[in-house]
């Protein structure tokens, strides 16, 4: 990498990086933008205190970027791009359970706004029960990898590894193909849950996908907006499933390893099914 793509790719921001400028080959600045958020990962999972929760949700934003910018390129990269993005993937999982236990406390403070007088009657307590949890989960990750520096060196060797792919050989025609692969898959999922309403997993792949789509059209906003596929609908139903993610994250701690107890489980069970089925039906 140049000096001036290093200089541009060890930046780091809280929100998504704007695109490197246009004299740069469209491949460098791919590159540029997929470097800065893997640094800008490990600068989230550099936080401290009550601080790092948000940091681990925001790590994991910056990681998905990532793969969703390798993805663009990775036709013509070759395979060295899909073992890349393969450690970025498990990078991602191995905080999905840190991520969770903070996003379960979220969303029981969302259900205080909406839901029915006996179920804000027990969130106080669930709540509480909920942030024991993910204080102890986060104790338990850091006990094994303390301030996180064992990732945060796995990030570092992945931007290496980014950067050592062959982004001059990305086109315009390469990044054209992938967007429309990306449109393809959603597609794919979109039709599956309308056959398997009832699917789980079928939705969060739909979601999944829909994220990526969404990843890329931003990027390509700013890099070359010619070529987005995406509407605001794409948009829109990226939120909407964001909100049965929600749902479907509560009901799975309502299960028998769940932080409540059996009388708060069956109360949150049910209020989790209604609004899940209400949103999917809609």
């Amino acid at each position: 990498m140049s000096r001036s793509i290093a200089d541009a790719s060890a930046k780091s921001s809280t929100k998504p990086s704007a695109p490197a400028p246009a004299r740069l080959p469209l491949g460098l600045r791919l590159l540029v933008f997929a470097g800065e958020q893997l640094q800008q990962a490990q600068t989230e999972l550099s936080r401290k205190g009550e601080a790092l929760h948000e940091g681990i949700h925001q790590a994991r934003k910056c990681i998905r970027r990532t793969r969703a910018t390798l993805a663009l390129g990775a036709r013509v990269i070759g395979p060295r791009a899909q073992a890349l993005d393969d450690e970025l993937g498990r990078l991602c999982r191995g905080l999905s359970h840190l991520r969770d236990a903070q996003a379960l406390i979220e969303v029981l403070q969302r259900l205080e706004a909406q839901a029915p007088d006996r179920i804000r009657a027990i969130l106080p307590a669930a709540e509480r029960l909920a942030r024991q949890r993910r204080d102890e989960i986060l104790e338990r990750a850091l006990a094994r990898d303390p301030a996180f520096q064992a990732r945060c060196l796995r990030l570092q060797a992945a931007q290496q590894r980014l950067a050592r792919l062959d982004w001059r050989a990305v086109k315009e025609a390469d990044v054209a193909h992938a967007i429309q692969r990306s449109q393809r898959r959603a597609d794919k999922a979109a039709k599956r849950i309308k056959k398997h309403p009832d699917d789980d997993e079928a939705w969060h792949v739909y979601r999944r996908r829909l994220r990526r789509l969404r990843q890329q059209d931003s990027l390509l906003a700013d890099l070359l907006p010619a070529l987005r596929l995406s509407k605001k609908r794409t948009r829109d139903l990226t939120d909407v499933l964001g909100e049965s993610q929600d749902d479907a994250l509560l009901l799975r701690h309502c299960d028998s390893r769940s932080p409540f107890p059996s009388d708060q489980r069956k109360q949150l069970r049910a209020i989790a099914r209604e609004r899940l089925r209400r949103i999917r039906d809609g």
